[in-house]
């Protein structure tokens, strides 16, 4: 997807950004990671009946490719795949169409996905599901997620085992010879930047040079469980953007309320020329 200002190159069926060129940069995201793993859609799940709380991660990459509209204005592409019994334990029951659309001198995409469970299908557990962006981490070294919450971060490579102790979690690393020294001492753990749903708008990253912001906008909340006070993932060390629909929603044999539903990705813009600051 190309507008003149804005590139977003998706591979071909399976859907993945594997690229967003803008300002100069001919990559934003993180070409040292296998292409799989820069921008994709995600699931956690597990089958019906199972217990814990680990499910199977799973990103989501499908098998058609469609134009759904192109215009001088608009263009919106559709990348789905569909399920079916020989695919049982292996991949998450339902029907998957993953949308991207991008507007005319826009400096942004938008990003949503429909997921379809049909009457007799196997239940299951969906824990979440996501859409995540693996930024260079030679170039955004800068996070924000609210006025005042806003900070220089750590490498990724700062929580490796020769520069990282771990803890009680895996999350949670103490950064014993991190790269930067000013970051001695100090624990990362990614649930110390969530936030609430209702205060959860515009969060993401920046990059000095050239100046760039990486931003992912949630205009509303509405496709998310657990109201406006559940605490969502928003960005952290990698550098990673992401934006989390917690389901938790267990899918029985017989639902018949859940046929068909849309999951709203936020808007994702960048802006050149921007001053630190997450507007």
């Amino acid at each position: 997807m190309d507008n003149g200002t804005l590139q977003v190159t998706l591979s071909v069926p399976d859907g993945i950004v594997t690229g967003i060129t803008y300002n100069g940069v001919d990559n934003l995201l993180e070409f040292l990671n296998d292409e799989t793993n820069r921008g994709y859609w995600d699931v956690v799940w597990s089958s019906a009946g199972t217990t814990g709380t680990t499910g199977s991660f799973e990103r989501l990459r499908c098998t058609n490719y469609k134009v759904i509209l192109e215009t001088d204005d608009q263009i919106e592409l559709s990348f789905s795949r569909k399920w079916d019994a020989s695919l049982q334990g292996k991949l998450i029951p339902l029907n998957i169409d993953k949308r991207f659309i991008m507007l005319k001198g826009s400096s942004g995409f938008y990003s949503y996905a429909i997921y379809e469970h049909l009457e007799g299908w196997p239940g299951f557990n969906l824990d979440e599901t996501r859409i995540v962006f693996k930024l260079r981490k030679d170039k955004f070294h800068y996070m924000a997620m609210a006025d005042n919450r806003q900070r220089y971060m750590p490498l990724p490579d700062d929580r490796l085992p020769d520069r990282g102790q771990p803890l009680a979690y895996p999350e949670a690393v103490l950064l014993v010879n991190p790269i930067e020294p000013e970051f001695k001492g100090e624990v990362d753990d990614k649930y110390q930047y969530s936030c609430e749903d209702k205060d959860l708008k515009v969060h993401g990253w920046i990059c000095m040079d050239p100046s760039i912001g990486f931003w992912i906008i949630i205009p509303s909340d509405e496709f998310r469980s657990g109201g406006p006070l559940k605490q969502n993932l928003t960005s952290h060390v990698g550098p990673t953007a992401l934006s989390v629909s917690k389901l938790s929603q267990a899918l029985t044999h017989s639902c018949s309320c859940f046929n068909c539903f849309s999951i709203r990705s936020p808007y994702i813009t960048l802006e050149k020329n921007k001053q630190i600051s997450p507007y």
